[in-house]
């Protein structure tokens, strides 16, 4: 709630109001340094704000010390852009790593139940491969998979199908449907793909300017004549947005 960070003299959020609403697939839109990713790292303590709360479940965490973030961090998954998998690890036990640390399976445990988990992504066909085995695409669902061992309430996905082509891209989509839908997910996406925004989202907030400039469905950004959401949503080079 009217949240400001800035980094040196340059103001990336400047009062964003943004309540996320359980069971949606909410898309975080805007140009490149808008602060799409500043604001859903506040959101797992990784960025504290300027001004403003942060409210988890009706709690203020915005001033929760380090230690305290762990069990807020489990409930609430943060999947960054890079996979981030361990790549001396196969994708099985990068998947069972969490179910060791966090659940406290044995290791056969860990990697029987990482198969589970594997196949939720459908990648289990592929679970004793290294990292640099797979596509892009791959490492992608599996860093999903991996998350989802914590039985998080809420993924964050950030800008999973950046880099992709369009039938990894929709591989991805594909799978974010589900966790939404078949596994009961909050499910949260920054991106700047219109084709996945429009394709999955069943909320838009377009950022701009620091502010949230449009919150709504798909069917309101598709029929806004406002000129900054036009310009974004059409790829014109001519308009406001510089």
């Amino acid at each position: 709630m009217g949240l400001t960070k800035s980094f040196g003299d340059h103001r990336v959020l400047d009062g964003v109001d943004l309540a996320i609403r359980d069971g949606e697939i909410t898309y975080i839109i805007g140009t490149s340094g808008t602060g799409k990713s500043v604001l859903v790292k506040h959101a797992v303590g990784l960025l504290r704000p300027d001004s403003g709360r942060v409210l988890i479940e009706g709690t203020d965490v915005s001033d929760l010390p380090e230690r305290a973030w762990a069990p807020i961090r489990r409930r609430y998954v943060l999947v960054f852009q890079h996979s981030t998998l361990f790549d001396s690890m196969t994708l099985r036990e990068n998947v069972a790593l969490p179910l060791r640390k966090h659940r406290g399976l044995s290791r056969a445990e860990a990697r029987e139940r990482a198969m589970d988990y594997l196949r939720l992504v459908r990648m289990e066909d592929r679970a004793d491969r290294m990292p640099a085995e797979v596509g892009p695409s791959e490492r992608k669902r599996v860093a999903i998979s991996r998350a989802l061992t914590l039985d998080p309430h809420c993924a964050i996905l950030d800008e999973p199908t950046t880099g992709l082509d369009v039938i990894a891209s929709a591989t991805v989509d594909d799978l974010i449907r589900r966790l939404s839908r078949e596994l009961g997910r909050t499910v949260v996406v920054v991106s700047h793909d219109l084709r996945s925004i429009f394709g999955v989202a069943d909320r838009i907030v377009f950022l701009y300017k620091g502010r949230v400039w449009l919150d709504g469905p798909p069917d309101v950004f598709r029929v806004s004549d406002d000129p900054v959401v036009r310009q974004f949503i059409q790829g014109d080079p001519n308009g406001p947005i510089v």
